[in-house]
């Protein structure tokens, strides 16, 4: 990005980097300094300079956690209750009150909530900015999961994101696609993308997923028919992601 050398542009500039870092923040409560740089679009050095002045201001907070004796430790990049009180827009949000919590925080998961935030910035990039994580979701009834994400396409329809890093086994797949067909009939979504980060991931799901032959729709047993309910399920690896969505 080219140096800019207007004083008020700069301010202007810097305030809106602050302002990307704390909206992504809201509702994705942390992440990396990688991802907070490609959120506010600038170098990593950049990025550091944007997250120390917030740091200072008390809005996020860095966060070090040890994986392995001798190596640097993980930082990642948290937002605090005053940062979520300077993040949602007063005239149509109110703030939220969940803010990063170290002692809540899930190791194992944590290669999963960075890809899907990876989505995310990719999709927002493209111009996608209706997005809303699933752990952020109403509850939902009984045998419906929370997607990973939710978001609105190019078209206008609800899109239920999953994102699968590996395989599971055929029963969780039936189960997942017997909760977005129920979803889907009560038009709490009208499409459902499985994203991997790899062929081969993406097309043993995708295997696993159109082989289910029943399952059941509200409570119903009911018969897969491929013509009726294999049409609005997507699979994609996470480079082909967003031309789903647009």
């Amino acid at each position: 990005m080219p140096i800019i050398a207007d004083p008020k542009q700069r301010m202007e500039r810097a305030e809106q980097k602050k302002t990307l870092l704390l909206r992504f923040l809201r509702e994705e409560l942390y992440t990396t300094p990688h991802v907070a740089a490609k959120v506010m679009g600038v170098a990593p050095r950049a990025a550091r300079a944007t997250v120390a002045a917030l740091e200072a201001a008390g809005f996020v907070k860095r966060h070090r956690i040890p994986l392995v004796p001798g190596l640097p430790p993980l930082v990642l990049i948290g937002i605090t209750p005053s940062g979520q009180s300077m993040a949602f827009d007063p005239s149509t949000e109110v703030p939220i009150e969940r803010s990063f919590e170290p002692g809540r925080f899930s190791l194992n998961y944590l290669k999963h909530t960075l890809e899907t935030q990876q989505l995310r910035i990719q999709a927002q990039y493209a111009g996608i900015t209706k997005w809303v994580s699933g752990d952020r979701m109403a509850a939902v009834q009984k045998g419906i999961k929370k997607p990973d994400a939710v978001a609105l396409d190019a078209a206008g329809r609800r899109v239920a994101i999953e994102v699968e890093r590996s395989v599971k086994g055929p029963k969780s797949y039936a189960d997942v696609l017997a909760g977005h067909l129920t979803a889907m009939h009560q038009n709490k979504w009208q499409r459902v993308i499985w994203s991997s980060p790899d062929a081969k991931t993406r097309d043993r799901v995708k295997t696993l997923i159109l082989a289910v032959k029943r399952v059941r729709i509200l409570g119903i047993d009911t018969r897969i028919d491929p013509a009726k309910h294999h049409q609005n399920l997507a699979f994609c690896e996470h480079k082909e992601f967003v031309h789903l969505l647009t």
